[in-house]
């Protein structure tokens, strides 16, 4: 049969990853360690709001580069004329 202790061990891992599904990161910490994980949360949740901000930047643009781009150029049918096949 099976260790009773693991089962025990199995269930409140089970709860404990729900209690951080709902609650958030860190919830069965003690309070020094789970002000510690919040804050660094809450570092990585910045980063990565600016990380998007910078790359909506950079997108807008590489698209206004591209628009100017083909804005400027002519078509290609303009500039060569087509080869006729004989």
């Amino acid at each position: 049969m099976g260790n009773p202790a693991s089962v025990t061990r199995k269930k409140t891992e089970k709860r404990r990853k729900r209690y951080e599904e709902r609650l958030g990161a860190g919830v069965y910490l003690p309070k020094e360690e789970r002000l510690k994980v919040n804050e660094a949360v809450a570092k990585a949740e910045e980063a990565e709001k600016a990380r998007l901000v910078q790359v909506a930047k950079d997108r807008e643009a590489r698209r206004a580069k591209k628009a100017a781009e083909k804005k400027a150029k002519p078509p290609a049918a303009a500039e060569a004329p087509k080869e006729e096949k004989k």
